[in-house]
């Protein structure tokens, strides 16, 4: 079995043309193509990848029957790449991102110094505006039960985004992972649809006592949420046609990553202020016109209470 330095896990729903750009972006980059295995998430255009073999001949597809959202999606990916193939690191990718020369090889360095390290991560800037960071490093804030990402929609400063260190929270959008970390921490929690997986692997793995490493020489551009077309707005906002989906998602998963690795106290705690916000963001974006929003929260309440 010929052993593979880097193999990269994309996952596709209904974004043929990111993936091949994603694609053609590491044919170009990296003079070896890693070993890539895809895997479809039903989409409408499984004709279309079919000929991803044509763009890239190193490459696996599988094809899941249903929409099994982001992070069961990825599992399959690893799951597969641990049982037929012979790496040593892998890598989750959003398949809305485009490499640059050396950003996977750059990703790879700190596990040779470090081997304490479970996870690396790169430089990320919106593929819109490469001029601002999407993600420069994260530290998580356990009483708001989210991250904190330096230097979020700004250009990268010397002592934050252009800093190498060592964070708590590392973005699903690219996580590369040693052979060892991965085969412990084995992925994401199959019990997260989508957003917040990577937030709980976060948090995993600093309980598991892996270090987690921002290496800001790996440089990545983001489209952001390219599995959504047609949008007017993305996020937490009025104008967002997602918005029931992802609040109702988002907010459900963010208090079970919280409630499965919190103590206590710290979730007593952390219960205070996500409430608190929860209560304002419905307001807020109810006075902006979302009329529904109380639906929307009702339905987000009931599903934390049934989970």
């Amino acid at each position: 079995m010929k052993k593979e330095f880097v193999v990269i896990i994309l996952v596709n729903y209904n974004g043929y043309h990111d993936t091949v750009a994603c694609l053609e972006s590491i044919k170009l980059h990296e003079a070896e193509n890693p070993f890539v295995v895809l895997v479809d998430n039903a989409s409408t255009e499984i004709e279309n990848l079919e000929n991803l073999k044509g763009i890239y001949n190193n490459i696996h597809l599988i094809y899941s029957t249903e929409n099994i959202g982001f992070g069961r999606a990825n599992n399959i990916g690893i799951q597969w790449a641990q049982q037929n193939l012979n790496f040593e690191h892998l890598l989750l990718l959003n398949n809305d991102t485009l490499i640059t020369k050396g950003a996977l090889t750059s990703l790879t360095e700190p596990f040779k110094i470090n081997k304490e390290i479970g996870v690396t991560t790169a430089k990320i800037f919106y593929e819109s505006n490469r001029d601002l960071i999407w993600y420069g490093g994260a530290d998580i804030n356990y009483k708001r039960g989210w991250p904190k990402i330096v230097d979020f929609n700004k250009k990268p400063s010397l002592e934050g985004a252009d800093k190498a260190r060592f964070v708590s929270f590392i973005s699903g959008c690219c996580m590369m992972f040693s052979k060892e970390s991965i085969n412990k921490l084995k992925g994401f929690d199959d019990d997260f649809f989508m957003y917040c997986e990577d937030l709980e692997l976060s948090m995993r793995a600093n309980k598991m006592g892996y270090k987690l490493y921002y290496h800001p020489i790996s440089i990545i551009y983001h489209k952001v949420q390219g599995s959504f077309k047609n949008k007017v707005e993305k996020g937490m906002k009025a104008g967002n046609p997602n918005l029931s989906f992802l609040f109702t998602n988002m907010k459900t998963n963010q208090f079970k990553a919280m409630k499965k690795h919190l103590n206590t106290l710290n979730f007593i705690v952390f219960n205070f202020f996500y409430w608190n916000e929860f209560v304002m963001t419905t307001l807020k974006l109810f006075l902006k016109g979302r009329t529904d929003m109380f639906k929307i929260s009702l339905k987000t309440i009931n599903k934390i209470i049934s989970n």
